[in-house]
């Protein structure tokens, strides 16, 4: 008989979630985290992963992700953006709902989770649409949606729901159901459309993406009075900053936001190997609005870490696509760029990343502590490697970081105590 026992042997454990922050071993029996314990003695069934010099995280949850599929697997699948996750020390991602056709019915989840059960090598979840089709007219069926709990949260992805009276009555039926809803607060060129058919409407003017603090004031206006819950998704401007800051000194309502790597690190000062500023929703900031989230971090008013990864192919690009992909590299620029200069501790880097997402999204994982699921990430903290876009697990080349030198790198990532990476290579 094959014994289902993992041990980590030798490794520095961080688990914000438990506190826990120093060399111990990890023992993993039937897909769970048995025993946390100095020196475990295997048997002789049991798998050893030497551990030693390395770090030894939970999983990375990552609750801002595009998969493409299904309706755009030429961008990606399912099967492809897993495995680049799993590359990247990403052990859960939860998608966004804008695939073709969109997932706003309870059909749809159904289907798009029977691909996932088919395809993925890592625990996925999903958004739903709050309104039908993401065409911002009429809500989903929000009350259904929500019976399903792999369905974690409602967004409209890129298209902000436009009316307000729409959204209050989204935020009203998602708080009855405990659901999340995790808005794209951006006037997108959609949104603009709008506002010049509707003669009633004289709402946020101007070029797209100019007014993120102006959605974002509506939507915790509309959550705080029904006290219900919302994620502000990629967050990239100072100005919103300070109003999630004080909307949670308030403390009405359930708030929480997230940024990107991208806006974390690069600006508007910033061009690609072609000389260009590259184009992604919203735009790089500029330096103050960067650096604002960046201090952001560590007082708690930024509480996750997600990639937003948005493959696109070259053409796609060309034709004016906006976004990056990062789960192969996300970790690495956060160890790079903020763990490594002391601006961001390795503890809080983790809890961004997986025990705060797996906390506000309410999904398994996001600890080591035992019982729980031994979804895990081993890294080398001071491996250095550069990005190669012509190596990923990904299809999509699109990312800002190619070329970079970086410095910390995932080796090993478990999921359900099975061994996906082994030596930074996909086994399973």
């Amino acid at each position: 008989m094959i014994s289902t026992e993992v041990l980590i042997k030798g490794g520095h454990v961080v688990d914000p979630a438990t506190g826990l922050d120093g060399r111990t071993d990890v023992l993993i029996k039937d897909d769970k985290i048995q025993t946390i314990s100095n020196d475990i003695k295997p048997n002789d069934n049991t798998r050893v992963i030497d551990a030693t010099s390395k770090y030894v995280i939970p999983g990375l949850i990552d609750c801002h992700v595009h998969l493409r599929e299904p309706g755009l697997e030429y961008k990606e699948t399912i099967e492809t953006g897993s495995r680049a996750a799993a590359m990247g020390g990403y052990t859960t991602l939860i998608c966004e709902p804008n695939t073709i056709p969109p997932i706003d019915s309870l059909e749809m989840v159904e289907s798009f989770m029977e691909r996932v059960y088919q395809k993925s090598v890592v625990n996925i979840y999903t958004k739903a649409c709050i309104t039908k089709g993401l065409l911002g007219e009429e809500l989903t069926d929000i009350g259904r949606l929500a019976m399903d709990k792999r369905v974690r949260a409602l967004s409209d992805d890129g298209n902000p729901v436009f009316y307000e009276t729409l959204m209050k009555k989204a935020c009203e039926l998602a708080s009855l159901s405990r659901l999340i809803i995790s808005p794209h607060c951006e006037d997108s060129q959609f949104s603009l459309d709008k506002a010049r058919e509707n003669a009633n409407v004289a709402h946020f003017p101007g070029k797209p993406f100019c007014h993120e603090t102006d959605f974002v004031l509506r939507e915790i206006r509309c959550t705080e009075q029904v006290r219900g819950w919302l994620h502000i998704s990629h967050v990239s401007l100072k100005s919103t900053i300070e109003v999630i800051k004080q909307a949670k000194e308030r403390n009405i309502a359930h708030i929480s936001c997230e940024v990107t790597p991208h806006h974390l690190i690069l600006d508007d000062s910033f061009r690609d190997t072609s000389g260009n500023l590259p184009k992604t929703n919203p735009p790089l900031r500029s330096r103050e609005d960067r650096e604002a989230l960046q201090k952001s971090l560590s007082n708690g008013v930024i509480d996750v870490i997600a990639t937003d990864h948005a493959p696109h192919t070259h053409d796609d690009i060309k034709k004016g696509a906006s976004g990056f992909i990062g789960l192969e590299n996300a970790l690495g620029v956060i160890l790079t760029k903020l763990v490594h200069p002391g601006i961001l501790s390795l503890k809080e880097a983790v809890r961004k990343m997986s025990t705060n997402p797996a906390r506000i999204f309410n999904v398994a994982g996001g600890s080591l502590a035992v019982g729980m699921p031994a979804d895990i990430a081993i890294i080398d903290l001071n491996k250095e490697w550069k990005v190669d876009v012509e190596k990923f697990e990904s299809k999509a080349r699109n990312c800002p970081f190619h070329g970079w030198k970086l410095k910390g790198q995932v080796i090993t990532t478990l999921v359900g105590g099975k061994v996906i990476v082994d030596n930074g290579r996909i086994v399973c």
